[in-house]
């Protein structure tokens, strides 16, 4: 389902080029499934990476992929990099990151995905060399990302950038459409899934207001964890509902904001230098 909705959503760009993606998610993961389901049902091209952190970049910069699946972890350690350097440079370079920021989400959100500018050519070139230069679209998952490193990658990208929620239990919960350019949101839900809040009352969240866990039921929600029918019951109700331990809010815009855990846990990821 994950890699399908991918799939969908890339075609419906009317591009003909042939998308490539290059794999550096587990696979046991269904982010990293579904990037190489939905390549391959779009007739791609899917590389996989060394499995060296150290040489990560040199695998973008040799495959230069079109499509990039991306956890939000590697973009706050590339946001991290770039802003560091831009402090070295004092006050002019903090305003220049702003500046630039800004002029290219205004053009973002005309739809006006250009990277000829005097922003690109200062700063933003550089960092689309790094993932091979070649980046049409990206899609940012697996864990909340910030607004302020979004606005970063979206400007820096100047493509198609959607940002979507869900976990390996339930595929995919929400992700933005193509015409959504709100950042630090996860956007709608799926068209095959239900999408509900329950109350935290430990934590003071409630559904009245908008707020509380976030639960899904589909055919997309998994059976069960393997020979661990204690550990199922704990996550799926009697109705089905899988309960994913996020807390979420619905915006006005009637999408999907992470705003907590109903308990705390720490993902791991990729220790990017």
């Amino acid at each position: 389902m994950f890699g399908c909705a991918i799939a969908i959503d890339l075609d419906s760009l009317g591009n003909n080029e042939v998308p490539r993606a290059m794999n550096f998610l587990p696979m046991a993961h269904m982010f990293g499934c579904g990037t190489v389901v939905a390549i391959n049902y779009l007739g791609g091209e899917v590389g996989f990476w060394q499995g060296k952190v150290d040489k990560l970049l040199d695998d973008f910069r040799d495959f230069r992929p079109t499509f990039l699946s991306i956890v939000p972890r590697l973009l706050n350690k590339l946001y991290d990099r770039v802003r560091s350097e831009i402090l070295k440079k004092g006050l002019p370079g903090r305003i220049l990151f702003r500046l630039a920021i800004n002029g290219k989400l205004a053009l973002i959100k005309r739809g006006d995905f250009t990277q000829n500018t005097i922003w690109d050519r200062l700063l933003f070139d550089k960092i689309r060399q790094q993932f091979g230069g070649q980046v049409r679209r990206v899609v940012s998952s697996s864990a909340p990302l910030s607004a302020e490193v979004c606005q970063f990658a979206r400007a820096a990208f100047s493509c198609f950038f959607i940002e979507a929620y869900g976990q390996t239990e339930c595929v995919i919960g929400c992700w933005q459409t193509l015409h959504d350019m709100e950042s630090g949101e996860t956007g709608i839900p799926t068209a095959f899934n239900h999408v509900k809040l329950v109350d935290v009352p430990e934590k003071e969240y409630y559904a009245k207001d908008g707020v509380g866990e976030i639960c899904i039921r589909s055919r997309a929600v998994f059976s069960g964890y393997l020979k661990d029918e204690a550990k199922t019951r704990e996550v799926v109700d009697d109705e089905g509902w899988l309960h994913t331990g996020d807390i979420g809010r619905w915006t006005p815009q009637n999408t999907m904001k992470i705003i907590d855990r109903k308990k705390n846990m720490y993902k791991v990821g990729l220790n990017l230098k």
